[in-house]
């Protein structure tokens, strides 16, 4: 019984000194340096570089500069600065506000003729032939613009019906 209690208590020591022993230290993986930002070139009256100094900004991402004696406009795109004319960038202005221009660019297959008073439109597709009537006074601008190419069309006598 002596040999019993003996092999407890060492048994019980062992124990309580493997748990008291600290564990072993983990590798620390070495750390980087934080890369140091490299701040954004600019002129010294805070335009960026890429925009010529004559340029005055019109608007956020807008700077405009007279080349070859014609106004330049200097967008700002994810990929640097693009250079547009006063007209485009009067349409980029307009998508960026919201209004873009309504397409005006009639696309090919579609036919129009008057009939009782009405437009009959007519387009061909891959499943068949598309028809619509409308009002002359309720017309989209591409059908707008068909309709004023079929009239001039019909006034030169190029087109039969």
């Amino acid at each position: 019984m002596k040999n019993l209690k003996l092999v407890f208590f060492a048994f019980s020591l062992s124990c309580l000194h493997a748990q008291t022993k600290p564990a072993p230290a983990q590798p620390v993986a070495a750390s980087r340096p934080t890369p140091k930002v490299a701040p954004v070139k600019r002129h010294p009256d805070g335009r960026p570089l890429g925009i010529p100094f004559t340029a005055t900004k019109i608007a956020d991402g807008a700077w405009r500069a007279i080349e070859d004696g014609k106004p330049i406009i200097y967008r700002s795109t994810p990929f640097g600065f693009s250079k547009v004319s006063e007209e485009e960038n009067s349409k980029i202005q307009r998508m960026i506000n919201g209004k873009p221009d309504e397409a005006t660019e009639v696309p090919a297959g579609i036919s129009v003729a008057e009939k009782d008073g009405k437009l009959h439109f007519k387009r061909i597709t891959p499943f068949g032939n598309y028809e619509w009537t409308k009002d002359k006074d309720n017309l989209t601008a591409v059908e707008k613009s068909l309709w004023r190419q079929t009239q001039a069309s019909l006034a030169k006598g190029e087109v039969k019906q």
